[in-house]
């Protein structure tokens, strides 16, 4: 467990005294995860928020139909907090965790939490921070996102999009090659189908010319045109 000289260190902590961490101390929980181990699920209670001691933990919103190979929404490094939301407003969690790598973490129960917050508002003021870049990072994050929508919508398939050095966040890095990806597979299958809707319309105009063909050589016009031809090729014949 850490000493409240490596407690004193972590941003959530940093308004408190070396008293006040000497309390805090006893009450934290150490956990340990393996790469993989899911820290919490989507729709979980939220009954704790952790502090990432060692290791990478990324939430992400789960996907059925490839468990386990979700894109990162965001990646908490050493020192960062999360899980706090759920404790605030008391609502499930909204998203998933796992650890990207082994992992250790310090667990602090929705009890301590608030009593640590009755007894010392100034923590109010890290919890505030976090949440604020939380937020900052979400704005950011759906800006991007919109961006890229746009750019599809208007048919502009950018294969430099996921490459682009540009993206601080490795999540959001990750994410705009996943997106680029998916980017590329429409473009594919839009080309797909404007070479059907060509041969389509290649075969319904080849359709209708033999249809227009049958009418014109089955109506009554062209059989008596047809009766004449014969009759003076045959005349012609007899001469």
């Amino acid at each position: 467990m850490l000493d409240s000289t490596a407690l004193k260190n972590i941003p959530l902590f940093a308004y408190l005294s070396d008293a006040e961490l000497a309390q805090l101390h006893p009450v934290l929980t150490e956990r340990r995860l393996k790469a993989g181990d899911i820290l919490f699920n989507m729709g979980d209670l939220g009954e704790e928020l952790f502090i990432v001691r060692e290791g990478r933990v990324a939430i992400y919103s789960p996907n059925p139909e490839t468990p386990g190979n979700e894109q990162p929404i965001r990646i908490f490094d050493p020192g960062e907090a999360l899980g706090e939301m759920a404790l605030i407003d008391r609502q499930p969690r909204s998203l998933s965790a796992r650890a990207l790598e082994p992992a250790v973490l310090l667990a602090l129960t929705g009890k301590e939490f608030h009593r640590l917050l009755g007894a010392h508002p100034e923590l109010a003021l890290s919890v505030m921070s976090g949440l604020s870049d939380r937020i900052r990072y979400t704005t950011e994050f759906l800006n991007e996102v919109r961006g890229w929508v746009q750019r599809v919508a208007a048919g502009k398939y950018d294969r430099t999009l996921g490459t682009n050095q540009g993206y601080a966040d490795p999540s959001i890095a990750a994410l705009a090659a996943e997106f680029t990806q998916m980017a590329a597979q429409v473009q594919q299958r839009e080309e797909a189908l404007r070479q059907e809707v060509l041969q389509l319309r290649i075969e319904i105009d080849d359709s209708k010319r033999k249809r227009h063909v049958e009418e014109i050589t089955g109506s009554d016009y062209f059989q008596s045109l047809q009766q004449q031809a014969r009759r003076l090729r045959s005349e012609q014949g007899e001469e």
